[in-house]
């Protein structure tokens, strides 16, 4: 099995295993840009949904409910919460945007991280959301109005080469990557080799570069991915600190997770590897995140 090879780098590896081949659970957070989160619950109990709260979020892991996918509602059609994985709700806490910032979500589409800023942010500010193809913007733009988000300007280009005119405040870089994390919901996708690791931690690198170039001077940018490989992850973080002089700062987040791998292989990231974060899907009953805070 694939998955083997990250034994050593994962702590309690069997119930890692166990828990990816479990299927994923739905999680749900409240828009509450148009409802409270208990007037919200409270409708979805009625009809039937049942959840578990995670303290300290705006996140409901269903239990269960009468419909075959918590999409199918009308709560849901009028914007009043948005399916999405506690461990992906993560990187947009992290980076923390508030009213008034200037944000840019380099590879936003179909929508879960860049709805949650402009949530944080009240509607206020500017969020730039970026993707390369037309109808992952169209699923964004979707969402947008869905949920009736007024913040947010859609741009379509390659996040690697890409000008963007202003410099941001924050930057969310939730990178494209072989999604290693979210196989519980796909089961048969076929599992990556080696070269596609290589040639996603090249994109992911050009990606980080020229979000450093459109970064402000002490501005804050958040690099994420859903899946475990080291190439993809520490390799990136490394990258950003040795080549583009950005300062690592310790990922500060109440949920449990471990921290990163120090060494890979023929590659050591001890100078990383304590200010990162990795979720497992044995942590949370969730999907796989690796989350790192830098700064210009």
């Amino acid at each position: 099995m694939k998955l083997e090879e990250y034994r050593d780098i994962i702590p309690n590896f069997e119930a890692f295993l166990e828990a990816m081949q479990k299927p994923q659970p739905y999680w749900i957070r409240v828009n509450t840009l148009k409802i409270s989160e208990e007037k919200l619950i409270s409708r979805l109990r009625a009809k039937g949904f049942r959840f578990d709260k995670f303290e300290g979020m705006n996140a409901y892991r269903i239990v269960s409910m009468p419909v075959k996918h918590p999409g199918a509602t009308i709560e849901h059609s009028m914007g009043y919460y948005y399916v999405q994985d506690l461990a992906s709700m993560i990187p947009a806490y992290v980076l923390n945007p508030r009213p008034g910032d200037k944000v840019l979500d380099m590879a936003a589409a179909p929508g879960s991280k860049t709805t949650l800023m402009a949530q944080l942010m009240e509607n206020r500010g500017t969020i730039v959301a970026n993707d390369t193809r037309p109808n992952r913007l169209r699923a964004l733009g979707s969402n947008i109005e869905r949920l009736g988000i007024t913040n947010t300007v859609l741009t379509k280009g390659d996040a690697r080469t890409k000008k963007f005119v202003i410099y941001f405040d924050k930057i969310l870089l939730d990178a494209p990557c072989s999604g290693e994390g979210v196989f519980r919901k796909n089961p048969k996708d076929k599992m990556p080799g080696l070269r596609e690791h290589l040639y996603l931690s090249n994109l992911q690198k050009a990606l980080l570069k020229n979000a450093w170039r459109h970064l402000k001077e002490r501005g804050t940018l958040v690099y994420s991915t859903c899946t475990f490989n080291p190439l993809e992850n520490e390799e990136v973080v490394s990258y950003a600190v040795d080549k583009l002089n950005m300062e690592i700062l310790k990922v500060e987040f109440d949920v449990p997770h471990c921290k990163g791998v120090a060494r890979w292989r023929d590659r050591e990231y001890e100078h990383v590897h304590e200010y990162v974060m990795r979720i497992y899907p044995h942590l949370l009953d969730t999907g796989g995140m690796f989350i790192a805070l830098l700064k210009k």
